[in-house]
């Protein structure tokens, strides 16, 4: 948004001419003296807009001129940054659905399973405690494969944290799913589990715990 009356601005526009971004489509009064300039949308791949520097030595500009031109090419800047990280966040999400998806069928499976455990027969205790273990290691596998992606979200939210947009913003601009679960950007940096990953581990062992303590009240010490 730029201060300059919509007036002033129509007898500086003369001068302009030739001079905007190329994607520039025009400018309209926002209310009193502010004025907004409208842009073909950015996609993110154009290159950085910057205002050139002869502008300023250009003495058939007037310094009105100057102002609004480089107000125009601060817009600009700033929703190319916008659309930059929207695009970055659609590149680094590719495969991400299928790997949330495997994860979440993994976790739904091994608690499935687990409660399960409840109504099973002495008969069937073991085959299904095996079903269980097994899936368990799905699911911690599941889990540290989608933290890998997760990590390389959030190191393009970090990278973008000067944008306009929040992340929340950025995130439904580019598509992401609003169930996708991600840490903070310290949380990947740890040597310890990464966060989804820490969560199922933490579950799989209050479920191991738990058959322990079955196995030790029954006498079964092989369960």
């Amino acid at each position: 948004m730029f201060l300059i009356s919509f007036t002033d601005f129509t007898q500086i526009a003369q001068q302009l001419e030739g001079r905007h971004h190329q994607n520039y489509r025009g400018a309209e009064r926002a209310g009193g003296n502010d004025l907004v300039f409208t842009f073909k949308p950015f996609t993110g791949v154009e290159k950085e807009p910057a205002l050139p520097t002869e502008v300023w030595r250009d003495e058939s500009l007037t310094r009105a001129a100057r102002e609004a031109l480089a107000a125009e090419y601060e817009d600009a800047r700033r929703l190319w940054l916008d659309a930059r990280y929207v695009r970055e966040l659609k590149i680094v999400s590719t495969g991400a659905p299928e790997l949330w998806t495997a994860y979440t069928q993994a976790q739904q499976e091994m608690d499935l399973i687990f409660a399960s455990l409840h109504s099973t027969a002495d008969t069937h205790w073991r085959s299904t405690v095996s079903r269980l273990v097994a899936t368990q290691e799905t699911v911690l596998t599941a889990s540290a494969a989608w933290d890998r992606k997760a990590r390389t979200v959030v190191d393009v939210h970090v990278a973008h944290n000067h944008s306009n947009l929040s992340q929340r913003e950025a995130a439904e601009k580019a598509g992401l799913d609003t169930a996708w679960e991600f840490g903070s950007h310290c949380d990947y940096d740890s040597w310890g589990r990464t966060p989804l990953n820490q969560q199922v581990f933490n579950a799989v062992e209050r479920q191991r715990e738990h058959l322990r303590q079955v196995a030790n009240l029954t006498g079964d010490h092989q369960a």
